[in-house]
């Protein structure tokens, strides 16, 4: 029977062990040294994100995973979790993040963390669990409001989108096709800092906590 989880050579021993126990789940698998680069991969990664084993292992996280954030800007960066070792208790949250597979198809993803015991986080920082969210909540709710031929816009007189500028109005409608922060800097001819104050803009004034929340307004408006 092949390995469930393949390591990167030269881990042995209790980390080893580790890891070859939490891949042996449904969920994608990514183990992270402190320098960011993959050192565990397991069978379900590859089935998700589309990378072999040998592929992945030596890269780092942000060149394989290319995790984006609600901006759609990138976190695989220095505001990394990992970059600090924090406390022996340390716990990192859930999060939601647009991933994008090895075929280059953007995936709506579901990461817990799993942050390993001091002695072993000198080899070892970061632990992903991995699954993908087939519909983001707020998009699935306009979905099944169209298919019943409701319209929420008219229902509540929502005059949201109406508040904002027309560069904002701009960078909304890149958004709603999908582009990331970068991609829309360099249609607008802006810079990704200015991107980022537009989009922060348009959730504060749109009322909402993320781009898919603001995007389905969009959609509940057209």
């Amino acid at each position: 029977m092949d390995a469930v989880t393949a390591i990167k050579p030269g881990i042995g021993g209790e980390l080893a062990d580790l890891l070859d126990v939490l891949g042996r789940t449904s969920d994608a698998m990514v183990a992270v040294d402190g320098e960011f680069g993959i050192i565990g991969w397991n069978n379900a990664a590859t089935k998700l994100l589309g990378y072999e084993p040998n592929e992945a292992l030596g890269k780092t996280c942000g060149e394989i995973l290319s995790w984006r954030d609600r901006c759609g800007d990138g976190m695989c960066d220095g505001f990394c979790p990992a970059v600090e070792p924090g406390a022996p208790e340390q716990v990192i949250e859930t999060q939601q993040v647009l991933g994008r597979s090895a075929a280059g198809k953007t995936l709506w993803l579901s990461a817990s963390t799993i942050v390993p015991p001091v002695d072993l986080r000198d080899q070892c920082r970061l632990v992903h669990l991995i699954r993908e969210v087939s519909l983001p909540p707020e998009l699935e709710r306009v979905v099944v409001e169209r298919l019943g031929g409701r319209d929420p816009a008219a229902d509540n007189g929502d005059k949201r989108l109406d508040a904002l500028t027309p560069r904002e109005r701009d960078v909304l409608g890149l958004l709603s096709e999908g582009l990331d922060g970068a991609a829309i800097a360099e249609r607008l001819f802006l810079s990704p800092a200015t991107v980022r104050n537009h989009i922060q803009h348009i959730l504060s004034k749109l009322g909402v906590h993320s781009r898919t929340e603001a995007v389905a307004l969009v959609l509940r408006r057209d």
